[in-house]
C-alpha cells in the first residue's frame, strides 16, 4: 500500500531527480575536497563559503526527501503508528541531511582541536627534552613520529605532516609547523607554533618560549578540567535531586491509590 501510493504520486519522479542532483553536486564536493588535499599536501580547514555551499546542498537533499515522505502520509491517507513513524522519518532525515552531513567537517574539526590542545603540552615537554639534548627541531619532529603511539595519534599525524610540508616547500622546521597547525584550529598549539617559529627565525633560544606556553597551557587546562568537574557535580546532584522527587511521588502514589494494603492483607 505504500509502495503502490508512493509511486502512483505525481511530484515521485521530481522529489528522485531533485535528491539524486543533491547527492551527485555533494559527491562532486567530496572529490574537490580531495583534490585539494591532494594538490597543497595538507588538510585544509572547513572555510565559510565551503561550509555554506554544504548547508545548502544538505537542504537542497533534504527538502525534497522529507517532503517526499509527508506527500506519501497526506496522499495515501496513512495513519496510526505509520503515520508517526513516516512524520519522524521526514523530520530525521532532514535533520541528517540538512544539519549533520554539512555540520561533520566542522564537528571533526574541534574534536580534533580538543584533543591536540591535550596533547600539546607533552609535545613541549618531548621538544624541551630534544632541544635539552642538542638536537636539531627536524630531528626532533622526525624522533617524535618514529614510533606509532594511539593515544599520540593527533599529534603526530600533526608533525609528520609538517616534516613533509617543510621538506617539500624547503621551509624550516617550526616555519612548516606554523604552517600546518594554522588549519588545526587548536589556538593554544597555533600560539606555540607562532611563537616557536618566530624564535627561529630571529635565532633565539626557543626554551623560554616554551616554558612559558607550557606554563600557560598548564593553566587552562587546569581550569577547564575544574569547570568540568563542576558541571558533573552539578549534574550528580540534580540526578540525585530528581530520583528523590520522582521516589517520593511513587510513594504518595502508593499511599494514595490504597497500595499499601497489599502488604496489610499479609
Amino acid at each position: 500500500m505504500l509502495l503502490d501510493t508512493l509511486l502512483s504520486s505525481p511530484g515521485t519522479p521530481y522529489y528522485l531527480v531533485a535528491v539524486a542532483g543533491a547527492m551527485l553536486v555533494a559527491r562532486g564536493l567530496m572529490l574537490m575536497d580531495r583534490h585539494a588535499f591532494a594538490r597543497i599536501g595538507m588538510q585544509i580547514a572547513p572555510s565559510v563559503s565551503g561550509m555554506a555551499r554544504r548547508s545548502l546542498i544538505g537542504n537542497l537533499a533534504g527538502i525534497p526527501l522529507a517532503l517526499a515522505l509527508i506527500t506519501a502520509v497526506i496522499a495515501g491517507g496513512i495513519g496510526g503508528t505509520m503515520r508517526l513513524l513516516l512524520l519522524a522519518g521526514a523530520l530525521g532525515s532532514y535533520l541528517y541531511l540538512a544539519l549533520v552531513i554539512p555540520r561533520r567537517p566542522l564537528v571533526q574539526q574541534q574534536q580534533q582541536a580538543v584533543r591536540l590542545r591535550r596533547l600539546t603540552p607533552g609535545f613541549i615537554a618531548f621538544v624541551r627534552v630534544g632541544l635539552g639534548s642538542f638536537e636539531s627541531p627536524l630531528d626532533i619532529m622526525r624522533r617524535y613520529t618514529v614510533r606509532p603511539v594511539a593515544a599520540w595519534a593527533a599529534m603526530q599525524e600533526v608533525v609528520a605532516e609538517s616534516v613533509q610540508i617543510g621538506m617539500d616547500r624547503r621551509l624550516r622546521p617550526f616555519a612548516a609547523l606554523a604552517l600546518v597547525v594554522r588549519e588545526r584550529g587548536c589556538r593554544e598549539l597555533i600560539d606555540l607554533a607562532d611563537a616557536l617559529s618566530q624564535a627561529e627565525s630571529e635565532g633565539a633560544s626557543p626554551d623560554t618560549v616554551l616554558v612559558a606556553q607550557q606554563a600557560t597551557l598548564e593553566l587552562i587546562l587546569q581550569s577547564e578540567f575544574k569547570r568540568m568537574l563542576r558541571r558533573r557535580t552539578m549534574y550528580l546532584l540534580l540526578m540525585v535531586a530528581v530520583s528523590l522527587v520522582i521516589g517520593i511521588l511513587i510513594n504518595l502514589l502508593w499511599v494514595v491509590t490504597g497500595g499499601g494494603r497489599v502488604f496489610g492483607q499479609l
